[in-house]
């Protein structure tokens, strides 16, 4: 289970089926592939759960971020912040994608081999870095970006039952996790007393988070929890973001007539210009080909939640303490909602009959991901620029496997040959 996660959850659901079961000591484990049961948990019955893994705040790179906040905690900031994400904005934030995605590009010449996972990473981060931070994105981008990598290295080890005890040692990669995030709060609360000692609104993420009032108490969000809620988009934003275009591009060089099908539709609606937001309802295939990207490779591939009390659902039960888990991407990968599972086929969201739990990309129920709108603005602009202007095309002798951390990362990198491609007009 330790050296390869995805491979030991697949061979759960395929030895004991949609509800496996698995007992580490006296704690005990389901794995569900059951969308019905998958929906009970996270909607119906959700209030009797908790997320699993918890990670203290003081230690955690979260803090009480929407991420890992639990009610009524959860419920406040997730009504504060939603104006954040309303379609408007979203428009806003789409024009500068497109803007950070022609830059990036601006450098890649003809012929050009790249690491797509850095490259993509680099786009993502320089994309939240000023949907956050509009004026001070700039220089700090790049110390931020190498401080989570060391960050989010760690907490691929506490999320484990040894996490604590790690943290607890005078270890190189403790000491390296307690520096980065004394680096990455310097960094934050730096520009969050800037911005109150200026008195200055922005309009940006950040100046939302610091204007917006509780409409019960009229009180403003706290220092900290704006920092908490800052590290949160900045990992969803950035890590799960780099990964599932990274996956995309591996997936459309895999696949050329999915790539010749994707290039027509962006030579026909956008005729040689810029995509841009009013764009996006017309670009159906290229929306299926992020969704489809997505079901084969979901960037956040694992949820869990700790029962608080005895669960019953029909004729399943689970004790108080145990911990149930969906696996998105051994979920996906159903043959039983997914015919031909393993093949990348934009298509078959033409038709699709899966069940609305067994696809699940973004969460569901109450801790719905906040920012799915923006991320599928995103993943369908960065990837309509990308597309229009170039082909990438995976270099011989590349390994590719999929590494479950703490998100479904290429574990050998991508490293892919850039071709201008000629658009059609």
């Amino acid at each position: 289970m330790i050296r390869n996660p995805l491979r030991y959850f697949a061979h759960l659901a395929d030895t004991q089926g949609p509800r496996a079961h698995l007992q580490l000591g006296d704690r005990h484990f389901y794995l569900l592939n059951d969308p019905e049961l998958i929906r009970d948990l996270l909607i119906t019955q959700g209030a009797l759960f908790e997320k699993f893994p918890r990670i203290e705040r003081t230690k955690g790179l979260f803090g009480e971020g929407l991420l890992t906040s639990e009610d009524p905690i959860h419920l406040r900031q997730r009504r504060l912040m939603q104006p954040a994400f309303q379609r408007e904005r979203i428009a806003e934030y789409g024009r500068m994608m497109t803007r950070c995605t022609q830059a990036l590009m601006a450098d890649w010449q003809d012929g050009q081999d790249i690491e797509a996972t850095a490259a993509m990473s680099e786009l993502t981060l320089e994309i939240v870095a000023r949907s956050l931070f509009t004026t001070e994105a700039g220089d700090k981008a790049a110390t931020i970006a190498h401080e989570l990598e060391v960050v989010l290295k760690m907490l691929n080890q506490l999320v484990m039952p040894w996490g604590p005890l790690l943290l607890g040692l005078p270890l190189p990669a403790s000491l390296r996790y307690r520096a980065a995030l004394r680096q990455l709060d310097a960094i934050v609360y730096g520009i969050i007393d800037e911005r109150l000692a200026s008195g200055r609104e922005h309009d940006d993420l950040l100046g939302m988070l610091l204007s917006v009032r509780d409409a019960d108490t009229g009180e403003r969000m706290d220092r900290l929890q704006i920092r908490d809620e800052v590290m949160t988009i900045f990992v969803a934003g950035h890590e799960t973001a780099a990964n599932a275009l990274a996956w995309t591009l591996y997936l459309l060089a895999e696949n050329p007539e999915a790539r010749r099908q994707l290039e027509a539709e962006l030579d026909t609606v956008l005729a040689g210009r810029p995509p841009a937001p009013e764009d996006y309802p017309q670009l159906p295939f290229c929306q299926r080909v992020f969704q489809e990207s997505m079901r084969l490779y979901p960037p956040v591939w694992i949820l869990g939640r700790r029962a608080l009390a005895p669960y019953t659902f029909q004729d399943f039960t689970a004790p108080k303490g145990s911990v149930l888990l969906v696996s998105m991407a051994v979920l996906h990968r159903r043959a039983e909602f997914f015919p031909e599972p393993d093949r990348f086929l934009p298509d078959r969201w033409l038709q699709s009959t899966a069940p609305k739990f067994a696809y699940l990309p973004f969460g569901g129920g109450g801790r719905l991901c906040i920012g799915e709108r923006y991320a599928w603005m995103e993943g369908v602009l960065c990837l309509a620029n990308l597309a229009q202007r170039f082909r990438l095309d995976l270099l011989p002798g590349n390994q590719v496997e999929p590494l479950g951390l703490l998100t479904l990362r290429p574990k050998h990198g991508l490293r892919m040959r850039v071709s201008a491609r000629v658009q059609q007009r």
